[in-house]
C-alpha cells in the first residue's frame, strides 16, 4: 500500500509540475508562432561590410507524448520566406522536453517516428549535464542550470511587449545568461512571455560582430477542439 501511495505521490507531484508549465508555455497541437530571424557576421571585410541574412520560420506544434522522462511536445519548422545564411540548416523536425517544472527548448534531440528522446541525450540529461532553458513559475531571483553550464536567471527588469494574438496585459521576462567561458564575450537574452512563449531572442558576439535576433511576428493558438 505504501509502495502504491508513493507513486501516486510521485505521479501527482509530476502532475501539478507540468500544469505549472502549460500556464505559461503553451504546447497544444497545433499553436503556432511565426518569427523573424536576422543575423549580421564579421566575413573580414570589417564593419562597414557586415554580411546580413533575413527570413521567417512557422514552427507548429505536432504533438505532444508522455514518456518516463517527463513530457516531449514534437514541433514542425519550415522557412517561409527568406533564406538563413549558407550552411545555416534548419531542421524541419525539433522537440521541447517537458521535465518537472522546468521546459528544455534548444538541442533538445529525439527520435519522432519513436516520439522518444535519442539515447546519448537521454543519458546526458538523467546525469544532469544538459541545463533546462526555462523553470516556472518565472521570478525575480529564481536560478537554474547545469554543471558547467551558464545560469539562466530572470532579470529584474520585466516589460510589457506586446505581441499579436497573444493575451493582453501580461509583462514580459528578459532572461539573461552569465557565460560559463569568462572572456568568450558571448551574451544572450530571451525575453519570453506567460501563455505565449519566446517572443525575442538576441545571441551577441562582443568580440569579432556576431549577432543573432529573434523576434516572434504572431502567435496562433490552436483552435480549441
Amino acid at each position: 500500500m505504501r509502495y502504491f501511495l508513493a507513486i501516486f505521490a510521485l505521479c501527482g507531484t509530476q502532475a501539478i509540475a507540468q500544469n505549472t508549465v502549460a500556464d505559461w508555455f503553451p504546447l497544444h497541437t497545433g499553436d503556432k508562432w511565426t518569427y523573424e530571424h536576422d543575423t549580421r557576421d564579421d566575413t573580414g571585410r570589417g564593419p562597414g561590410n557586415l554580411e546580413t541574412h533575413r527570413w521567417i520560420t512557422e514552427e507548429t506544434i505536432a504533438g505532444s507524448w508522455a514518456i518516463p522522462e517527463g513530457v516531449l511536445a514534437e514541433r514542425r519548422i519550415r522557412v517561409s520566406e527568406g533564406s538563413p545564411p549558407p550552411g545555416y540548416r534548419v531542421p524541419p523536425d525539433q522537440a521541447y522536453l517537458i521535465r518537472d517544472d522546468c521546459a528544455y527548448t534548444n538541442y533538445v534531440s529525439s527520435e519522432p517516428s519513436s516520439h522518444r528522446l535519442a539515447a546519448d541525450f537521454r543519458v546526458q540529461l538523467l546525469a544532469g549535464h544538459i541545463s533546462p532553458d526555462f523553470c516556472f513559475p518565472l521570478t525575480e531571483g529564481r536560478t537554474w542550470g547545469a554543471p558547467h553550464w551558464g545560469d539562466w536567471r530572470p532579470a529584474a527588469d520585466a516589460k510589457d511587449w506586446q505581441v499579436k494574438g497573444g493575451p493582453a496585459g501580461q509583462n514580459t521576462f528578459r532572461i539573461v545568461s552569465t557565460s560559463s567561458y569568462p572572456g568568450s564575450g558571448m551574451t544572450v537574452d530571451i525575453w519570453f512571455q506567460k501563455g505565449v512563449g519566446i517572443v525575442r531572442e538576441e545571441e551577441i558576439h562582443h568580440g569579432t560582430i556576431g549577432e543573432t535576433r529573434i523576434r516572434l511576428i504572431h502567435f496562433d493558438p490552436a483552435k480549441p477542439r
